[in-house]
């Protein structure tokens, strides 16, 4: 007879060891981010069509790539903590490919060539997807400590 024991996310002190390692990483990480963001805001302002829609397509490369981590590794292990995170992980992922379709919108605006015409829409379009960016990021870095915290 073969018996399963049941395993609880107290009985996973690795798992919550490297947690709380990403946890310091993906905080890291939203910090190159935001001083991503902030480059790119600076090429926004300045207006000319190839450099915005390069710096767009740069800052989105750099989300995909973070949002492909979290997709791939954080959240998983997360859930593996605790199942009832399902919900949580679940609207943070989708809001990924909310910021993936804005930025996609905003690369088609900047690479249309009308600088001029476009750069208060692409500049108004960015400041928002920014600041739900920041929000976005507390949330996952609030998640992480809840889940590092209570288990």
């Amino acid at each position: 007879m073969l018996f399963v024991a049941r395993v609880s996310s107290s009985d996973q002190p690795g798992l919550r060891l490297r947690l709380a390692h990403e946890a310091r990483r993906i905080a890291t990480q939203h910090g190159y981010l935001d001083a991503l963001e902030s480059t790119t805001l600076r090429a926004l302002e300045r207006g000319d069509a190839r450099e915005m829609a390069d710096a767009l397509r740069a800052f989105a490369g750099a989300l995909d790539s973070h949002f492909a981590l979290e997709e791939q590794v954080h959240f998983p292990a997360l859930h593996g903590l605790d199942a009832g995170l399902a919900a949580e992980i679940g609207a943070l992922v989708a809001e990924h490919g909310d910021f993936h379709q804005t930025l996609e919108a905003l690369v088609a605006h900047a690479a249309a060539g009308a600088a001029d015409r476009l750069r208060p829409e692409v500049l108004a379009g960015f400041g928002k997807l920014a600041a739900a960016l920041r929000q976005h990021e507390e949330r996952e870095e609030a998640l992480f400590a809840r889940s590092i915290a209570t288990r």
